[in-house]
């Protein structure tokens, strides 16, 4: 019985009412981030362009259009309109245009990036820039073009000479 009684304090004694002590933290140094470099490489004054980076390329070919109202040219995919470029020569603005509907159209180039708000006009997301703006002679030269509305995907679309022929003619003192 002694025994007994012996075996039951020790159990007892390794019962405690008492939680065992919480694990310490470990502390492991944060690392520290690094900028990813751009896939493409760049020429000299370019800037890293990460929306231009991810964006997707989008199959289709310019156009242009000149007649008494004003030049145009559209990037045309899938049979119909992607991105118009053209001027208003009676308002001296150069119209972006997109189809459907959006409050802003984002363009990103090499070396400039730019948002204008929108309209809808007949069914088209439309910005109007006045022809003195800056970004428009960095639109005109540039290789690659990202075009965005809202926040939408990023679209890749190629350059074209053509921009800056619409732009040209469209500035005062140079049709």
């Amino acid at each position: 019985m002694r025994a007994l009684a012996l075996w039951s304090l020790v159990l007892l004694a390794g019962c405690s009412s008492e939680p065992p002590p919480a694990p310490q933290p470990t502390t492991s140094p944060t690392p520290t981030p690094r900028p990813t470099p751009s896939p493409r490489a760049l020429k000299p004054g370019e800037l890293p362009t990460p929306e231009l980076d991810g964006a997707t390329p989008l199959a289709g070919d310019w156009r242009y259009q000149a007649s008494a109202s004003g030049s145009a040219v559209r990037y045309e995919s899938n049979g119909g309109a992607s991105f118009t470029v053209r001027c208003d020569p009676q308002a001296r603005r150069i119209i972006f245009g997109h189809p459907g509907q959006g409050r802003t159209i984002r363009l990103y180039v090499a070396d400039a990036a730019a948002t204008f708000p929108t309209q809808t006009v007949d069914g088209a997301a439309e910005a109007a820039v006045t022809t003195g703006q800056t970004f428009l002679d960095a639109l005109a030269r540039a290789d690659t073009i990202g075009l965005q509305v809202d926040d939408g995907a990023v679209a890749q679309l190629p350059g074209d000479k053509a921009i800056g022929t619409v732009v040209q003619g469209c500035r005062p003192g140079l049709r």
